[in-house]
C-alpha cells in the first residue's frame, strides 16, 4: 500500500473512532438525564411514570446512534471493499 492509501485508511479509522465517541457522549448524556428524570419523579408524585416516555424514545435514538457508530459503513468503505474484491477477482 502507498503513502496515500495508507493516509486514507488512517484517515477513515480516525472518522469511525469518532462516530463512536460521539455515540459514548451521547449514551452518558442520555444515562445521566434518565436518572434526574427518574429522581424528579420519586421526588414529585410516586404517581404515574410519566418519565418513561421521554427515556424510551430518546433510548430509540440512542439505538440508532449505536448502530450508526458500530454496524453501518461509510459509503467510501464499502466502495473501497468492492473494489479491492473486484482487484482480487482478476487476480485469481
Amino acid at each position: 500500500m502507498d503513502e496515500f492509501g495508507k493516509l486514507a485508511l488512517r484517515e477513515r479509522q480516525a472518522l469511525r473512532i469518532a462516530r463512536r465517541q460521539r455515540f459514548w457522549l451521547h449514551f452518558v448524556v442520555w444515562v445521566a438525564l434518565s436518572v434526574f428524570l427518574v429522581i424528579i419523579w420519586a421526588v414529585t408524585t410516586h404517581g404515574f411514570p410519566w418519565f418513561l416516555f421521554p427515556i424510551c424514545g430518546w433510548a430509540v435514538i440512542v439505538v440508532a446512534h449505536a448502530a450508526y457508530a458500530y454496524l453501518l459503513k461509510d459509503p467510501e468503505e464499502i466502495l473501497m471493499e468492492r473494489e479491492k474484491q473486484i482487484e482480487e477477482e482478476k487476480q485469481a
